[in-house]
């Protein structure tokens, strides 16, 4: 398991699992998911769904923002939130939250930035249950969120 850089280990409780991540030590420990403003089917695509401070999720096409990740990437978050009782959006969440927060890894270039994190399930025990890094794609001008998703690799030029 990753070591700990000098930081508190912050666990999110869900449905009796955690989600920990290395963090700052001034960083506040997380509750759920707050909620989030809901895309219908004719909800405009600017239509704000979570502020995460400078970068913005939004409705989106089925090119980027909300509709774009769950209608493409639906299925790897649930997978990956089932095996600790995880709901997929509130995994969404958390990995936009530490990406925009406390990334791993930030690369722009131009108009395009890509920021990943590392993130850990644990239960109530402190077994680990998977470890997987996620990145978050971005435009580095507006900061509006065009992607999330699970990934084995870095961000890189």
């Amino acid at each position: 398991m990753k070591k700990l850089r000098g930081g508190l280990l912050v666990c999110l409780l869900f449905l009796g699992f955690a989600l920990a991540v290395t963090t700052p030590a001034h960083a506040a420990k997380l509750g759920t998911r707050p909620n989030w403003g809901a895309c219908g089917v004719s909800t405009d695509s600017q239509k704000l769904v979570y502020q995460f401070g400078t970068s913005e999720l939004r409705c989106g096409t089925a090119s980027w923002g909300y509709r774009h990740i769950k209608d493409r990437h639906y299925t790897e978050f649930q997978n990956l939130a089932s095996a600790g009782g995880l709901n997929w959006s509130d995994l969404v969440h958390w990995a936009i939250h530490y990406n925009v927060d406390d990334p791993d890894h930030v690369v722009v270039d131009g108009t395009d930035g890509c920021r990943d994190r590392l993130l850990y399930l644990h239960d109530r025990n402190g077994r680990e249950v998977w470890q997987q890094r996620f990145k978050v794609i971005y435009n580095a001008l507006d900061g509006r969120i065009i992607t999330t998703y699970p990934s084995s690799s870095i961000c890189v030029r």
